[in-house]
């Protein structure tokens, strides 16, 4: 894979940006960096290329070998011990429950959100992570249509080996796939009947029975207020009605009963995102990425709060590190591709824009997201239709 760089001048300004090429082709665009020409005139240093400065040439090349590196880096089981008897297994079951599904793509997930392995499951619809750490994890799986509730599981010594018993479910909307269901988890301290009122939850809320799921989730926290992801299924089903007053509450909830609750900090983030309330959302998501600078969605959503105050490179750097952190992530293509465009970078937002629709062909952005790229194509010259 090639990786050839371009170096730009606007002004006072300069653009980084790459591309990685295979055979040829663009697969892969992005690392935007505006960078103040006046603020590095003592450190430049000449190259073949024109005038480059030390800061942005280290963080630009940088960039460009977790891009490179992506296919390999990400999917490592960073996480693993040798001789550990830790472990996370599991079978994915159809919609209906009837039946195995196989060939799905499972992810394994740090609970900040940082990946650990990602596997494919076999003729059984079978999965399994071995030699982990104990901590806590996410796991989750997607099917073209489908996907399923991230489930938390702690490991610990008390509990050194998880199954799980997983259903894929239609694709629901943006926020409750990223952040509802981060649930049923496997810990020692729940009271089995907390738990039990979990599990008929996540039932009801599968089949729309959203009333009857919210119940569930009512009893289950007032019979353990301590029920963390109860909680923040709670405050995701609400987001998921608009209903963002209850919403915040649940989470909130969350967060006092553990104050070190990256994604309760997430979830608050994009509760004032969506009340417009962009400095207090900008709080909550840094102090999130504090905790955890690899989750993602933390800085997808940053991203997309400096989106809507047009402060565009600092979105720009935002939704380039969550692309570095999860390249499966179609939204977060789709949000490269207007950066690129709002900048006057169509070239680079084209094959921000068509990752996209490789990733979510039936999105409900897709079919005027593939309008502008053929747009696109008739705009810029070589460009086969």
């Amino acid at each position: 894979m090639h990786l050839p760089f371009s170096f730009a001048s606007r002004g006072n300004y300069f653009t980084f940006r790459f591309v990685a090429r295979q055979n040829g082709i663009a697969v892969k665009t992005f690392a935007l960096l505006l960078i103040n020409s006046y603020s590095y005139r003592s450190t430049r240093l000449t190259s073949k290329k024109g005038l480059l400065f030390r800061p942005a040439l280290r963080i630009a090349v940088a960039l460009s070998l977790v891009i490179a590196g992506s296919g390999s880096v990400f999917s490592q089981n960073d996480t693993s011990l040798p001789g550990s008897s830790f472990e996370i297994s599991g079978q994915i079951r159809s919609p209906d429950g009837r039946k195995t599904i196989e060939f799905v793509s499972v992810r394994l997930e740090r609970a900040g959100g940082s990946l650990v392995d990602q596997r494919i499951t076999d003729s059984m619809g079978r999965f399994r992570f071995s030699r982990l750490n104990p901590g806590q994890y996410v796991v989750s799986a997607k099917s073209p249509g489908f996907n399923v509730s991230p489930q938390t599981v702690d490991l610990n010594r008390f509990i050194p080996r998880a199954f799980l018993l997983l259903q894929l479910v239609p694709e629901t909307s943006l926020f409750a796939s990223k952040n509802a269901g981060r649930s049923a988890v496997i810990n020692a301290n729940i009271p089995e009947k907390a738990r039990k009122e979990m599990d008929k939850a996540q039932v009801a809320l599968a089949q729309k029975k959203t009333d009857e799921g919210i119940l569930y989730l009512e009893k289950a926290v007032s019979l353990f207020p301590e029920f963390l992801d109860a909680h923040m299924l709670l405050g995701s089903t609400y987001m998921e009605l608009g209903n963002v007053v209850k919403a915040e509450a649940a989470f909130r909830m969350a967060l006092k009963t553990d104050p070190n609750s990256v994604d309760a900090r997430v979830s608050l983030g994009e509760v004032h995102r969506r009340q417009k309330n962009y400095p207090k959302a900008e709080q909550f998501l840094l102090e999130a990425l504090k905790q955890d600078e690899e989750a993602w969605v933390a800085h997808y959503t940053l991203a997309r709060v400096y989106w809507e105050t047009n402060e565009i490179v600092k979105a720009g750097r935002q939704i380039g590190r969550t692309i570095q952190l999860n390249p499966q992530f179609a939204e977060a293509h789709l949000l490269g591709g207007n950066v690129f465009m709002k900048i006057g970078m169509p070239e680079n937002a084209l094959v921000e824009y068509e990752e996209y629709l490789r990733l979510a062909p039936n999105g409900p952005p897709a079919a005027s997201t593939k309008d502008l790229v053929q747009k696109i194509r008739r705009s810029l010259p070589n460009k086969k239709q």
